[in-house]
């Protein structure tokens, strides 16, 4: 999988994002600021996947609780089980 390391920043509802990796051009700002809804607000971590020509917003965390399904550190395991099979998508971190 390749994956290109993108770091834009950029501002929305006065938090600060960074797009860390944005597999197959995933990332339009417009559109997700289109999609983004306030119950991301709380999340460390927001990972935008493409299927049938929609964006899906999921938010998840920075825990040490490694079996919660929502850990960044199951990044992996949620791609595999919850997308599409090599979709577009990208992973913005929220900058605190």
């Amino acid at each position: 999988m390749h994956i290109s390391q993108e770091h834009l920043f950029f501002e929305m509802k006065h938090h600060k994002f960074e797009l860390i990796f944005n597999y197959k051009d995933a990332f339009d700002k417009d559109l997700f600021f289109e999609k983004y809804v306030d119950i991301l607000d709380d999340r460390d971590f927001i990972i935008g996947d493409i299927s049938h020509e929609k964006l899906r917003l999921t938010g998840f965390i920075t825990t040490k609780e490694k079996n919660s399904p929502r850990n960044i550190a199951n990044l992996e395991d949620f791609l595999l089980e919850y997308c599409n099979l090599g979709c577009p998508f990208f992973v913005i971190k929220r900058i605190k």
